[in-house]
C-alpha cells in the first residue's frame, strides 16, 4: 500500500492539492495487507502541514478524497452534498464554521466530479457563509467572476478555490481566531467522511476501507484541537458527537511489521518494506457511518 495521506491543508481543505490515493490489494473480511513506499524526492511529494494554534496537524484534503471516491467508480452523487441555503439561516458562529467546513468538502466533491454549475452554486454559498464569519476578504466578486469563467477547467476551479481558502486561513490566523479555524477542519473532515461513507457501495472498496481506517489518529487529532479552542457552548453537543466517533473507531484495528528499509541511490527513492495491516469489522464501519450521520445533522440543524 502506497501512503500519501499527509497533505497541505488551507483551513483543513487543501482545495488546491491532486495527491494520490491510498491503495491495496483487496483482502477478505475488511482487512488489507501491503507495503508502503516512500520516495525520497521532495517535488514528487506534496509540501507542508496545516497549522493551527501553533499545532502541527496533518490531514487527508477534501481534493484527495473526492479523487479516491470517483478512482472507486463510485456513482457521483449530488444529493450527498449539503444543501445550499443551510448556511443562511444560522445563528451559531461555531455551526456556520463547521458548515463551512462541510462546503469546502462538497466544493472538492462536485468539482473532481466535474460538475461545474453546483460548484460554482457551492463557492456561491461559500461566499455568503464567509460574509457571516467576516471573511469577506478571501470571498470576492472578483473571484466568484473567475470562478465562473471556468467552469469547464477542474484544475483552474481546484486552484481558485485553493486561493480563497488560504486568504481565509490567513486572516483567521492573524486575527487569532483559531476556534472558527478548528471547527472548518473539523467540518471539513467529517463533510469528506460523509461523502464517503454514505454510498454503500464505498463499502465494498478496499482502498476506501482502508482510508477510513487511516482517519482513527487524525480523529484523536481533531478532538484535541476541539477541546483546547472551541469554548462556545452552541458547539458543546457537536464536540460531544465527535467524542462518541472517537469511541466508534476503537473497533479498527491496526499492525505493523517492520522490514529493513532499501535504498535506491540511483532513482533517489527509498522503500519501505515494512507493511501495515488495517481490520475494520462490518459492526465498526455501520456504528461510525451512523456517527457521521448524527453529526453532520447537528451542524445543519
Amino acid at each position: 500500500m502506497t501512503l500519501h495521506h499527509l497533505s497541505p491543508v488551507a483551513i483543513g481543505m487543501g482545495l488546491c492539492l491532486f495527491l494520490a490515493s491510498c491503495g491495496g490489494p483487496d483482502q477478505p473480511d475488511g482487512q488489507s495487507t501491503g507495503a508502503d513506499t516512500l520516495t525520497t524526492d521532495t517535488t514528487a511529494q506534496a509540501g507542508q502541514l496545516l497549522s493551527v494554534g501553533g499545532r502541527i496537524f496533518s490531514l487527508p484534503s477534501p481534493v484527495q478524497t473526492a479523487m479516491a471516491i470517483r478512482k472507486a467508480g463510485l456513482k457521483y452523487r449530488k444529493d450527498l452534498t449539503t444543501p445550499l441555503d443551510k448556511g443562511e439561516a444560522m445563528a451559531s458562529k461555531s455551526m456556520q464554521a463547521a458548515a463551512l467546513g462541510l462546503y469546502g468538502a462538497d466544493l472538492a466533491y462536485v468539482t473532481v466530479h466535474k460538475d461545474g454549475q453546483r460548484a460554482l452554486a457551492t463557492m456561491q454559498a461559500v461566499e455568503k457563509l464567509g460574509q457571516k464569519l467576516e471573511l469577506t476578504n478571501a470571498f470576492d466578486r472578483a473571484l466568484l467572476d473567475r470562478f465562473k469563467t471556468n467552469l469547464g477547467n477542474e484544475d483552474s476551479l481546484l486552484r481558485f478555490s485553493g486561493t480563497a481558502f488560504r486568504a481565509a486561513d490567513a486572516y483567521l490566523k492573524n486575527n487569532d481566531r483559531n476556534d472558527i479555524s478548528t471547527l472548518i477542519l473539523a467540518g471539513s473532515w467529517v463533510g469528506s467522511l460523509h461523502l464517503t461513507l454514505a454510498d454503500p457501495a464505498a463499502l465494498k472498496d478496499q482502498a476506501l476501507l482502508d482510508r477510513i481506517g487511516d482517519q482513527k489518529n487524525t480523529l484523536d487529532g481533531l478532538l484535541e484541537l476541539l477541546g483546547q479552542h472551541v469554548t462556545d457552548p452552541a458547539a458543546e453537543p457537536l464536540v460531544a458527537a465527535f467524542k462518541e466517533l472517537q469511541a466508534r473507531f476503537v473497533g479498527i484495528q491496526r499492525t505493523y511489521s517492520y522490514e529493513q528499509p532499501v535504498t535506491d541511490a540511483s532513482k533517489r527513492t527509498t522503500f519501505i518494506n515494512s507493511r501495515s495491516t488495517v481490520t475494520i469489522p462490518t459492526e465498526t464501519i455501520d456504528a461510525i457511518t451512523k456517527q457521521v450521520a448524527i453529526i453532520r445533522s447537528l451542524i445543519l440543524a
